[in-house]
């Protein structure tokens, strides 16, 4: 097998090195996000550059992290929306600014709609690699399929 990262992974370590550390874990039924991190504590481990040891910047990260997970995880009904179900409230789209945009203003704007548009398909096309191996998904893949080419024709007509 030859393993890689997906695109945009940010790692300097080789994929084939990560996946040997990740397949001996496995091998012992014990691969775990813990156990990659304990396996990696020492200095000398494959992967330990990979991990910020500095218990500070950690925290702050982690914390970070959890503010990312709770702008994610709040949701809105709008008048004005055709969707009367609740939607999430608040999208990251612009890829050099941190700042998460509401979903109502971002379906006000042309362009920022069509960023989001984009989003979506990279993120089906994502799930899409994920789960391709399973036959369940075929008409699910063949209608994503289908929504693609479509916007495509639109961009172009």
């Amino acid at each position: 097998m030859v393993y890689q990262w997906k695109t945009g992974a940010r790692y300097k370590a080789s994929a084939e090195t990560a996946a040997e550390v990740m397949n001996g874990l496995a091998a012992q039924n014990n691969l775990s996000a813990k156990a990659l991190v304990d396996v990696s504590r020492p200095v000398d481990a494959p992967l330990h550059n990979e991990f910020e040891w500095d218990d500070g910047i950690a925290a702050e990260k982690w914390r970070e992290q959890q503010g990312r997970v709770m702008i994610a995880m709040i949701s809105v009904i709008a008048d004005d929306m055709v969707q009367q179900e609740p939607v999430r409230a608040y999208f990251h789209i612009e890829e050099q600014q941190p700042n998460y945009e509401p979903i109502t203003v971002i379906v006000k704007d042309e362009d920022k709609a069509a960023k989001l548009f984009k989003q979506a398909m990279k993120e089906l096309a994502s799930f899409r690699d994920k789960y391709n191996s399973l036959k369940q998904f075929k008409k699910l893949f063949e209608d994503i399929d289908e929504l693609q080419q479509q916007s495509l024709f639109d961009k172009g007509a």
